[in-house]
């Protein structure tokens, strides 16, 4: 991957995440080797690439599959993301799935979970960072794990 360029693995961070915006889900290599006319070998390296490259992105472990590309988890989660109420996918977790505001301007995110102590459903409407509402009112966001400990997420907590 040494002699991968810069550039090219910027672009394939970048179209990795128009893909999900605009489909859900991460694009399989194949795919991101047709959008960015690369053959498969080089497409596989790209992605690898930009996924190491990117914060809070990775690989499937031992697969070529796209697992997570931040604030995004390619496999099914209790996190569902909508979009102007068009259902477009799943969160990395309750916390990153607040974050998919900042990446789409101007569009009402709804993020339904579950709270994962008593199971009570949880939505959470922003627009452009700004928390429209909140249900139940009152909910908030923990995480049980202290930030310190850097190896709680496969050495990946740095990117908190």
């Amino acid at each position: 991957m040494g002699d991968t360029h810069p550039d090219v693995v910027k672009t394939a961070y970048r179209e990795t995440m128009r893909h999900f915006l605009e489909t859900g889900r991460a694009p399989h290599f194949t795919e991101l080797g047709r959008l960015l006319g690369l053959g498969m070998s080089e497409a596989r390296e790209v992605q690898r690439a930009a996924a190491e490259a990117g914060i809070g992105s990775w690989m499937l472990e031992g697969t070529d599959f796209v697992e997570c590309w931040a604030p995004f988890s390619n496999i099914p989660t209790h996190h569902r993301v909508s979009l102007d109420g068009v259902p477009m996918g799943f969160g990395q977790c309750g916390l990153e799935a607040l974050a998919v505001t900042w990446i789409v301007p101007d569009a009402e995110v709804t993020i339904e979970t579950s709270c994962l102590d008593c199971g009570e459903d949880v939505t959470v409407v922003q627009r452009d960072g700004e928390v429209l509402s909140v249900d139940p009112p009152g909910a908030v966001g923990h995480m049980n794990q202290p930030f310190a400990n850097e190896d709680w997420f496969r050495g990946r907590g740095s990117f908190l």
